[in-house]
């Protein structure tokens, strides 16, 4: 009897552990979905301010420059690379 009890312990300890993988993947994978949500939401917005239709709290205008700050420099970059991409061709 003692065997029997034993592996119904291993086939607990594997069911529960497997219930703790799942559901640290579900997080994972919640996680990873609002982290999509919230940079559409922040692009939809920077979109709206930068036209004038959304209103920018003072305390969200620094960040706003930041991230004007960083469209520049990608815009650059881009340009960079195009010119450097031309002079290969």
């Amino acid at each position: 009897m003692a065997l029997r009890e034993f592996l119904i312990g291993v086939r607990d300890r594997i069911v529960q552990r497997s219930q703790i993988g799942k559901e640290k993947l579900d997080a994972a994978f919640a996680r990873r979905e609002l982290d999509r949500r919230l940079q559409d939401l922040g692009e939809r917005y920077y979109t709206l301010a930068r036209q004038g239709v959304a209103g920018v709290p003072d305390d969200l205008r620094s960040l706003l420059a930041e991230v004007d700050a960083h469209v520049a420099q990608v815009q650059a970059l881009r340009e960079q690379l195009r010119r450097l991409e031309e002079e290969t061709a």
